[in-house]
């Protein structure tokens, strides 16, 4: 969206109760396939609406009292010609005055992964074109639609010898090139270029086209560059700058370093001065040298008053960095703890079954198989480099395959995205983290000779002298363990994993005891620690679904033996469909399971089965998620052309699906009860983020049904015009009419907008209040968890549902059955007994005593917000 498209919604968003936004990117950016990257810290996006947009988005958040918050990412940039920094490294290597900027090996050239084969190939091929860029004022390599900058000093060898008054000219601009000012001599290349004869310009154009036919005389002007175009799978052997998990078409920013820093935080400090901008979403904070000091850092340069959240991933354990001096995480463990609420724990091992006995297979995809095969492909020139590093911190520690096997083993088996170190060394929780670590490769059978291994501890758990060889060790192998983690579990394990939506990496959590209780420590913990940090449900880059779909398979841990059974039996009816592709099932059981998986996650509630256009929007985004998942899971199909057979028979089994007219009727018969039970799970997930210590992120359409599946822009598409009228619609309309309708998403709508209103009236209620859990007895008491948050003389007592598939399986709307509910009661703390609250949802008042009964107390919805007056 635009910035003056975003300016259009933000009196909608202001009535929904939203008070903050947050955007990404807002400066200037490019599509590398995952979404836009910013590319240029120092510049607003022109064609999100340059500053003029962002001039009338401001007006509109002044105008309503809103605030922005906006996403930075310090950790990497896009490795694009359009980057100006980066232009200035490609051009001048080591001597541009941008090379301290990012993080790059200056002992060998730069080696960019772009060639699609190699580069004699490509040169016979003449698809390398010498070209003058008019827009760069500048020679250089065009390859595809990038453009390569040539080193000025090299100009010579194309130029000399021309009889040609351009060609002079340009020389004698290069003999006087100082690389700390390289827009000065731009600028002049640019002005002899506009002020010459066409005559002298076509000479120089073909002079570039002879030498490009020219494979000797192309190849001495390639080697005489700061950079080589290389293979993505030569490269993967030998790059010589940091890049992201994502994509190796980024290179790692040293924010850590004073002036980088100071470059790339500038304009977005002057934003937070002069505009509605609040704050910042530090995003890939784990890539940093130094996260902690990082972080330290921008809060000297941003106030105490600025809002920060570190894009940070805490897994099971681990602790809350409280040494960041941020206000919290962005809230992805939110979503583990909710699931683990929902799940059926005691049904899982069951499904785990089923699952395996169906597929023929195990259930999972362990998530150290995946970190191992990114490791040794993505990752493995960034492996030899640490390998490298020890045997110069001590030569005769250890061979070097025993030292690569020791540094292997840790990076696979690490349970968390990274270590932490600081001048005193490894900090004390990650100390312990890396000691059990090493103690599980240690007590494994085929563990190898210990002595390579305890070296290698005892180089990280050292001082952290980040001048120092050692320094450097520390902060590589911590920056490499984040960069495999994040590709092995977010990409590759969660599609590969196995049954329901556990798999993604923030929903790793093995916690299978009291969930209940699991949810209150964690609240309360976060009550303390990090009250203003966000509370995130929907999909990001950490997951695959969108929050309401996620919750209709988690639906599916309470009935594993009618999903399975199910599945079964639409694979044996379509068994006719499954094509074998070089001694391959395709789809093979586990993809085939993952089909069926997918479409009950995303099945839109109003979809009409004789509606040929929305069949096919639905059958499209299953096709891309499924074509996804088997690149990603690296095991048929790795962005080559190689397994394109695999991939058209898996999508015309699917073809096949939405082609049997019976198997759709029976799809949605099957799997409405679970839809329905997905739909209060979501009722109960609202409650709980909007109610819970810290800030709910409302995702952009999140308010209504999201069946959506991450990385497919199609799905994604929101139509806030109708979400305006729908509301109005659901303020205005009797809640019982709203449920008759729920497949609309106006009761969702509706259930957000209420409780995100009574925070913006009671805000210091739900930030700073305490979080209070609250005992049930009943019937149902395993199926409720209930709390009361306080603040002076505000409360707010909650009480949701949780695992209603038993309850709602034989019913038409998401709503639990009066008599279900039985004699279970909320205990009520006595110094709210007697006191009147008002339902935030419904409206309706009532007195508490000493119990609140379910029965009574959820009348007219399935979930309870009582709120003091």
């Amino acid at each position: 969206m635009s910035f003056n498209d975003t300016a259009a919604i933000v009196p909608y968003l202001n009535n929904l109760g939203i008070d903050t936004l947050t955007i990404s990117p807002i400066f200037s950016s490019i599509d590398v396939g995952r979404g836009k990257k910013s590319y240029n810290p120092t510049k607003l996006d022109r064609d999100a609406g340059g500053e003029d947009g962002f001039v009338a988005l401001d007006s509109a958040l002044r105008k309503f009292g809103m605030g922005l918050i906006v996403d930075i990412n310090p950790n990497q940039l896009p490795a694009t010609h359009h980057n100006p920094w980066w232009f200035d490294v490609l051009e001048w290597g080591s001597k541009s005055r941008y090379a301290d900027h990012f993080d790059v090996d200056w002992k060998k050239r730069l080696a960019l992964p772009v060639l699609q084969r190699p580069l004699i190939e490509e040169v016979q091929a003449e698809t390398l074109q010498l070209k003058f860029d008019a827009n760069k004022f500048a020679l250089g390599i065009s390859y595809g639609e990038v453009f390569y900058p040539l080193y000025p000093k090299s100009y010579e060898t194309i130029l000399r010898g021309v009889d040609n008054p351009l060609s002079n000219n340009f020389l004698d601009a290069v003999s006087e090139a100082d690389p700390q000012r390289s827009d000065e001599f731009h600028v002049q290349l640019r002005e002899l270029y506009d002020t010459s004869e066409l005559a002298h310009r076509l000479v120089l154009a073909s002079r570039l086209k002879d030498i490009s036919q020219d494979i000797s005389m192309l190849e001495d002007v390639l080697s005489a560059q700061k950079w080589r175009l290389v293979t993505r799978q030569k490269a993967r052997r030998r790059m010589n700058y940091r890049h992201s998990f994502e994509s190796m078409h980024s290179v790692g920013v040293q924010v850590e370093k004073t002036q980088p820093f100071k470059d790339f935080h500038e304009v977005p400090l002057d934003l937070l001065e002069i505009s509605q901008v609040i704050g910042f979403r530090v995003n890939q904070i784990d890539g940093l040298a130094d996260p902690e000091t990082y972080s330290q850092e921008l809060r000297r340069h941003a106030g105490e008053k600025a809002y920060l959240v570190a894009d940070k991933i805490l897994l099971d354990g681990e602790p809350y960095p409280a040494s960041w001096h941020v206000d919290g995480t962005a809230g992805y463990e939110f979503i583990s703890v909710t699931a683990n609420l929902m799940v059926d724990h005691a049904k899982l091992a069951a499904l785990e079954q089923l699952y395996s006995s169906n597929i023929g297979a195990q259930s999972t995809l362990h998530y150290r198989i995946a970190k191992s095969a990114v490791l040794h492909s993505r990752f493995a020139a960034e492996l030899q480099a640490l390998v490298d590093l020890l045997i110069v911190i001590e030569p005769n520690a250890a061979d070097e395959l025993e030292l690569r096997r020791a540094v292997s083993d840790l990076v696979i088996e690490l349970p968390v995205f990274r270590t932490y170190s600081n001048e005193a060394g490894i900090l004390g929780s990650y100390r312990s983290i890396l000691q059990s670590t090493i103690s599980d490769i240690l007590a494994r059978p085929d563990a190898a000779d210990p002595a390579p291994l305890k070296f290698v501890q005892r180089i990280l758990e050292a001082a952290n002298d980040p001048d120092g060889k050692i320094g450097q060790f520390i902060v590589r192998f911590q920056q490499l363990t984040a960069a495999v983690m994040a590709q092995a579990i977010e990409q590759s394990y969660q599609y590969g994993r196995g049954p329901i939506a556990l798999d993604e990496v923030i929903l790793r959590s093995s916690d299978a005891g009291d969930s209940v209780q699991l949810f209150h420590e964690k609240m309360l913990r976060k009550a303390t620690v990090a009250p203003k940090g966000m509370l995130a449900t929907t999909f990001s880059y950490t997951t695959k679904f969108g929050e309401d779909a996620r919750m209709r398979l988690l639906a599916l841990s309470e009935a594993p033996e009618i999903w399975c059974e199910a599945v079964a039996r639409w694979r044996k009816l379509h068994a006719g469909n499954v094509a074998t592709i070089e001694e391959t099932l395709a789809p093979d059981p586990q993809t085939e399971w993952l089909i069926y998986q997918t479409l009950a996650a995303i099945w839109p509630l109003t979809l009409q089965i004789d509606d040929e256009n929305s069949l096919q929007a639905v059958r499209n985004d299953l096709c891309a998620f499924i074509q996804k998942a088997i690149s990603e899971i690296q095991r048929d199909s790795f962005w080559t052309e190689i397994n394109k057979p695999y991939e058209l028979a898996v999508m015309d089994y699917i073809d096949q699906l939405f082609a049997d007219r019976s198997f759709l009727l029976d799809f949605a018969k099957t799997m409405r009860p679970f839809w329905i039970a997905g739909a209060l799970n979501s009722f109960s997930q609202t409650v709980l983020k909007a109610t819970a210590p810290g800030v709910p992120v409302i995702y952009n359409g999140a308010e209504s049904w999201d069946f959506a599946v991450s990385n497919i822009p199609a799905s994604n598409d929101i139509d806030f015009d109708a979400l305006t009228a729908r509301l109005s619609y659901a303020d205005q309309c009797p809640l019982n009419i709203l449920l008759e309708d729920w497949h609309t998403g106006a009761v969702k709508q509706r259930l957000v907008a209420a409780h995100l209103r009574a925070r913006k009236r009671k805000p210091e209620l739900f930030i700073g209040g305490q979080y209070i859990p609250l005992k049930v007895t009943g019937k149902k008491r395993k199926n409720v968890i209930a709390f009361l948050r306080r603040h002076e003389s505000d409360y707010c007592l909650v009480a949701v549902p949780r695992q209603p598939f038993e309850a709602v399986k034989r019913f038409h709307e998401p709503f639990m059955p009066i008599p279900a509910w039985g004699d279970t009661a909320v205990h009520i703390p006595a110094e709210i007994s007697g006191k009147e609250f008002q339902d935030i949802m419904t409206g309706n008042r009532m007195t508490l005593t000493d119990k609140c009964l379910m029965a009574d107390a959820m009348r007219g919805f399935s979930t309870l917000s009582l709120m003091s007056d």
